[in-house]
């Protein structure tokens, strides 16, 4: 059997739709592959910032008694203490927005989300987070200050042992 110049053609079109589904799937794969990497980079980095902010409270005497005298009792706070406590705060809070808002697109593993989210609950509920956030709450989305209300208004009662 004797192929002519049109079966040819047809054989090359039907490995060139192969070849075109075989480099689809195969892009498939790469875009797959860097979403994973992304959403791990993403919480490599959301992770760093927050473990940049507890580091830097948690190792320094002078902040750490700044933050905990500003959860407990704000108005105890000297001038210059006052603003060093709420520029804490805010920094914190600003990676807490960008989580936030990773998680509400996705790009965050919700698990991860939730975990770092959670430790807001310990902290929003003082007197302390309360005069921030009258202060600088409206600073923040809509959205997310809402999220963040929510928070107080489920924890009337203060947070956390360790802010006293």
């Amino acid at each position: 059997m004797k192929r002519t110049l049109q079966d040819w053609a047809n054989l090359a079109g039907i490995i060139g739709n192969v070849a075109i589904i075989v480099s689809l799937l195969f892009v498939g794969l790469q875009i797959s592959d860097t979403t994973k990497e992304m959403r791990a980079e993403t919480a490599h980095n959301a992770t760093a910032a927050l473990q940049t902010w507890y580091n830097e409270v948690g190792t320094n005497e002078q902040a750490a008694k700044v933050f905990r005298k500003g959860m407990n009792d704000a108005s105890s706070l000297s001038k210059d203490e006052a603003l060093q406590f709420i520029m804490s705060v805010h920094s914190v809070m600003l990676a807490y927005q960008s989580i936030y808002f990773l998680g509400i697109e996705g790009t965050l593993d919700s698990d991860m989300n939730i975990a770092m989210s959670s430790a807001l609950e310990a902290a929003v509920p003082t007197q302390g987070f309360r005069w921030y956030w009258q202060q600088r709450g409206r600073h923040f989305t809509n959205e997310f200050r809402g999220f963040v209300d929510q928070i107080i208004a489920a924890h009337p009662n203060g947070g956390a042992e360790v802010y006293k």
